[in-house]
């Protein structure tokens, strides 16, 4: 049995026990409280389906932006630098750094 399916049938069998106490706990039709915990849960998995088919695809980035640029490519950093594709941060100008801890001393 695959692991999603074995978590699928503890919350069934959770939701199932929480509405079978919720009735009072009778004696028969323990199968009638598994097949509504069931439905509930078939019901949510669908809606959470639609609502992420509903939106924007997070592994798509944006045709433009400040971070890739119209081109896809890492944007160059303010103040000149090269932009780099390679992991390894671009050349940061230091001076206004500098600039900033000898006026806070």
């Amino acid at each position: 049995m695959s692991n999603d399916h074995t978590l699928l049938e503890q919350r069934i069998r959770e939701r199932a026990h929480q509405l079978w106490e919720e009735a009072g706990s009778p004696q028969e039709s323990d199968q009638h409280f598994w097949f509504v915990a069931k439905r509930e849960l078939d019901r949510q998995e669908a809606q959470l389906d639609q609502e992420v088919a509903d939106s924007f695809p997070a592994s798509d980035p944006p045709s433009s932006s400040v971070i890739t640029g119209a081109t896809g490519q890492i944007a160059a950093p303010p103040g000149g630098g090269e932009a780099s594709n390679s992991g390894t941060p671009a050349a940061i100008d230091a001076a206004p750094v500098k600039r900033a801890k000898r006026r806070a001393k």
